[in-house]
This record gives structure tokens, sequence and C-alpha cells, in this order.
């Protein structure tokens, strides 16, 4: 009896400890402001020697969505 209870325990676990690191692989939506991420922003780098350039792509794209937000809320206002 034991055994059995041992057993149907580790299946639990087993499903449990599957579904956390397995996952489903859809990806939700961290919350209101996830909405209006672009793809267009920069890759991380992998090496240091990537650093400078990502430091320029990274304030190129701030600024590029800081006016498209801008335009976005004028357009807004206008209505």
């Amino acid at each position: 009896m034991r055994l059995i209870v041992v057993l149907v325990t580790l299946l639990i676990v087993g499903l449990l400890v599957q579904k956390q690191l397995g996952g489903s692989s859809t990806v939700e939506q961290a919350g209101p402001g996830a909405q209006s991420v672009r793809e267009g922003a920069p890759r991380v780098p992998t090496n240091p020697g990537q650093l400078q350039a990502f430091e320029e792509q990274m304030g190129d794209y701030m600024v590029d969505e800081a006016e498209r937000r801008a335009r976005e809320i004028e357009a807004a206002e206008r209505q």
C-alpha cells in the first residue's frame, strides 16, 4: 500500500515538474504595455565587441519610439 502511494506521489510530482519545465510554447503578453512593443528593437549583443553598436542602435530605437508615441498621442487628441 505504501509503495502505491509513493508511486502515485512520484507520478504527480513528475507531471508537475514536466509542466513547469516543458510548459506550453505559447507566449503570453506581459501586460497592457506589451501590445505597443515593436519587433524592430535591436537584439542584445552576445560579444563584448558589439556593445558600442548596440548602444547606438538602442538610442536610435528609443528616439524613434518616442517620436512614434508622440504622433499617436497627437492623433488621439485630435479625435
